[in-house]
């Protein structure tokens, strides 16, 4: 098949990895593979795999690239469009309707719908919710994980069969070994000596990086450790004058991208996830890969069905300072109890396992 790929953006960020994986799985069960996107730039352009063609629709946004989403489908004729996120989905989908163009699309929701469109501008609040109901039922919905295929349903006023639950890769196949150390390690995670923490992810609200920085502060006052967030995002200026007030300035860091994640993971005392809401938590996949320990939210969705409910990690509740630094406290002072999964455990999240569920989906609908 030829299938398409559409993802807004490749700065470094879970859809974007998932889709750049989804082309490697893809390309690898010899299917061809379409990657476009409304911008050519980010963090992630390098790792756009070889075998697939890259369209730059030029556009700032999804939803001013209609026409160009038109021409491009004319120009490709593809087998099926896949949407990462509901922003490019909502975009295919008008495409399709004002320019009529018969592919079937099908919309990769990649977090919690209630939150995002919340948090948007004014306008986006009311008409955003409005539009992605109607995209919906003009489209085939994937859930990245099963308890967010749940609530999308209830969101989106489908029934829950509508939805199929995908997991994310999160792992390329050949990645499937024990990660070695190697010399592009942060400086601070060189030295054993003292207690490093790592996060990662987008500089956003998100994120809850602000409630890390004041629960570290919270458990620096009682040992010496540091922190290292690597990500880029428009919360920089704000986490650094948030790290300065809490002189950590020589305890905390924002790090910025960084093109092996798994490693930094490998090499930290525990990696840390503070976000208030998830669709899946794909970095969460990636540190127990890294067999480093695992703090994170009980956000809502997915941090616990990753975690097994705490089987694999240590799970916190959203927003919450004090049990966030309490959980970073416990695992310096007290032995390590929760134990990396086994190996078969990552196999449901590799590229190629991902790319032959929504290969299946594909051919089911044909």
């Amino acid at each position: 098949m030829k299938i398409l790929l559409y993802v807004s953006q490749l700065s470094a960020g879970g859809a974007e990895q998932a889709a750049l994986l989804l082309a490697s799985g893809l390309t690898e069960l010899q299917h061809k593979v379409i990657i476009v996107t409304s911008s050519l730039r980010g963090e992630l352009v390098s790792r756009i795999n070889e075998n697939s063609v890259t369209i730059d629709l030029a556009s700032k946004k999804p939803i001013r690239s209609l026409r160009k989403i038109a021409h491009c489908i004319d120009n490709t004729k593809p087998d099926a469009v896949v949407c990462f996120g509901i922003n490019t989905g909502i975009a295919a989908a008008l495409s399709k309707f004002i320019f009529r163009w018969n592919v079937e699309i099908f919309i990769r929701n990649e977090n919690n719908l209630y939150l995002e469109w919340r948090g948007a501008n004014t306008l986006n609040r009311f008409i955003g919710p409005l539009l992605s109901r109607w995209s919906a039922r003009r489209s085939h919905m994937i859930a990245v994980s099963h308890s967010l295929a749940k609530a999308t349903a209830d969101y989106l006023h489908l029934a829950h069969g509508k939805v199929a639950a995908i997991l994310n890769p999160v792992l390329d196949d050949t990645t499937l070994r024990r990660i070695p150390l190697k010399p592009t390690l942060h400086p601070w995670l060189q030295d054993p000596s003292i207690p490093t923490f790592v996060a990662m992810g987008r500089l956003e609200y998100q994120k809850g990086f602000d409630i890390l920085v004041n629960a570290f502060a919270q458990v620096r006052r009682h040992v010496h450790v540091r922190l290292v967030i690597f990500g880029n995002g428009r919360l920089r200026g704000a986490l650094q004058a948030q790290i300065d007030a809490c002189g950590l300035h020589n305890d905390a860091v924002l790090a910025g991208f960084t093109s092996d994640p798994i490693v930094q993971m490998h090499a930290a005392h525990a990696f840390v996830l503070s976000s208030r809401f998830e669709g899946f938590g794909l970095v969460l996949v990636e540190a127990l890969w890294s067999g480093t320990r695992v703090i994170s939210t009980d956000c809502d969705f997915g941090p616990a069905e990753v975690l097994e409910e705490g089987r694999f990690g240590t799970l916190v509740p959203v927003n919450d300072v004090n049990a966030l630094a309490a959980a970073i406290l416990a695992s310096i002072n007290q032995p390590r109890i929760i134990q990396r999964p086994p190996d078969r455990w990552f196999e449901q999240f590799t590229a190629t396992q991902a790319a032959r569920q929504h290969v299946t989906l594909i051919e089911s609908l044909r």
